[in-house]
């Protein structure tokens, strides 16, 4: 899911009927106020499962990767085999999707926000890595956020139900000019970017150690990129 698309999700969210935003907060409310429940049992603790499920999980993959060449020679080829397969991998034991991890990650950030739709979609068009496609809209992306402003005459925020319709409508358009309409091409090189980002940071890493240990008298030490085949444990 690219941000345009994530950015209407959330939108509509925030666009419930009151009624229905007043009943989920009296839910939260009741909750709170309600007097303490007997300590569940070791099973029913939804927090320690949560937990414990994930660390099998952590472990799982540690172990698969341990299977998988980390290609520090940077070739772009063989970093889209490696992310296909450590996605792979990630499936086969259940660990959360990447398209799920970000829009987690963008619901939070949109709360964090205090639902300021201006300083939310500022700070995730900053910081998230999509690809050449996203960067190129990121201008008209905000330009769609002043003109939706503009037009419904006040800020995007639960009630401008105006501003959010003009402004769902603009990012539709952004998406199909900018080809972001296809959730698959998005999706692929979001993750070719990010895995891309982490192998380089790796390379780095490791010819730095390596140049560090040659200036250290070890001058026979040449380094190899191509004849490393290292995994990550």
């Amino acid at each position: 899911m690219s941000l345009l698309a994530q950015l209407g999700r959330t939108g509509a969210k925030r666009l419930a009927p009151a009624s229905a935003r007043a009943l989920s907060q009296s839910e939260q409310f009741r909750q709170f106020a309600a007097p303490a429940a007997a300590p569940p049992a070791q099973d029913d603790d939804v927090v320690l499962s949560t937990f414990r499920q994930s660390q099998q999980q952590y472990q799982q993959l540690m172990a698969g990767l341990q299977n998988i060449n980390l290609p520090l020679t940077g070739d772009d080829a063989a970093i889209k085999k490696y992310a296909a397969n450590v996605e792979a991998l990630k499936k086969q034991i259940g660990i959360p999707d990447v398209e799920d991890v970000i829009s987690a990650e963008l619901d939070y950030k949109f709360a964090c926000s205090g639902y300021d739709v201006r300083q939310f979609v500022s700070e995730a068009l900053e910081g998230m890595k999509l690809g050449d496609s996203m960067a190129a809209a990121k201008a008209e992306v905000m330009a769609a956020l002043d003109a939706a402003e503009k037009a419904s005459g006040g800020d995007l925020n639960g009630n401008n139900e105006k501003g959010w319709q003009l402004l769902t409508s603009k990012l539709a358009e952004i998406e199909k000019k900018y080809g972001l309409a296809d959730k698959g091409k998005v999706r692929e090189e979001a993750i070719f970017d990010m895995y891309k980002q982490h192998i380089n940071q790796l390379r780095t890493t490791v010819l730095d150690d390596m140049n560090k240990a040659r200036t250290e008298d070890l001058s026979e030490i040449t380094p190899n990129l191509s004849g490393l085949k290292p995994k990550l444990v």
